[in-house]
């Protein structure tokens, strides 16, 4: 396994360009605070950090006009800001829903034979986060970190298909570049499977994206309605058929993403 050498702290004299200085030390200043979030002044943090009071004081404003710090005018002291909640939230809440998922997502898998994945957007493809597998489903081999297209894959459609409406004319036009000639038979397949998804609560892949494979994908949303995840279950055609998708484990896919929604409801 390969591992990220550790960055030097703020105030070394050790200096890799790679390194974007001013974020290091934005970043040393937040984590100056303690757990009990007492309010420091600049002295204070400048002599936790071993940086310069001129630099501290430019970097407090900064954070404080972002959010990341409030200022108390009357002490002259800085605590951290409710922003500071939000670089560490999506990582919290994927970790949780993995763990709320994982079981649901196992069950269908050993029933269906096959692989089930649960994945978030990012631009427009769908990342893996967390996967659930069979021995038979190891054949094609996907696992979390994963990126898969949202044009033409299961999990894509469903969660295009969930969008509103002028977000998903963003993400299908981002890609109308990237297939050449092939993109008008490409588009007429993924919008027939998004007004399917729109109307059955799934959408289907069938060899479109690994021609080996199917899959049928479903979405996880918050409570108004919007996306947050993609969830699907797929395989060897040999094992997991149209028929077999469509009549039986489509239908169980949108039982467990409702269950996820319902068990989850309170971080999504």
């Amino acid at each position: 396994m390969v591992r990220r050498r550790q960055a030097p702290p703020a105030s070394s004299s050790t200096k890799d360009y790679r390194i974007n200085s001013g974020l290091a030390r934005g970043l040393a200043v937040l984590k100056a605070f303690g757990p009990d979030n007492r309010p420091i002044g600049n002295a204070e943090i400048a002599a936790r950090v071993g940086l310069s009071k001129a630099t501290v004081s430019r970097l407090t404003f900064t954070l404080t006009e972002l959010g990341y710090l409030n200022y108390d005018e009357e002490v002259g002291r800085y605590s951290l800001g409710p922003a500071v909640l939000t670089l560490g939230y999506d990582v919290m809440a994927q970790m949780e829903i993995r763990d709320i998922a994982r079981p649901y997502m196992q069950s269908l898998a050993e029933y269906a034979n096959a692989s089930v994945y649960l994945g978030t957007a990012d631009g427009n493809e769908m990342i893996y986060i967390e996967a659930c597998r069979t021995k038979a489903s190891m054949a094609i081999r996907l696992g979390v970190g994963s990126r898969i297209p949202m044009i033409c894959t299961g999990m894509g459609r469903a969660y295009l298909a969930a969008l509103p409406e002028k977000e998903r004319e963003a993400q299908i036009s981002a890609v109308s570049g990237n297939f050449g000639d092939n993109w008008p038979a490409v588009e007429a397949k993924a919008r027939a499977q998004i007004a399917f998804a729109q109307a059955h609560g799934f959408a289907l892949s069938d060899g479109d994206w690994i021609v080996e494979a199917n899959s049928a994908g479903a979405v996880v949303r918050r409570p108004d309605g919007y996306p947050v995840y993609g969830i699907n279950v797929g395989g060897l055609r040999s094992i997991v058929t149209n028929e077999r998708l469509e009549g039986d484990l489509a239908l169980r896919l949108l039982d467990v993403a409702r269950e996820i929604e319902h068990v989850a409801r309170g971080i999504l």
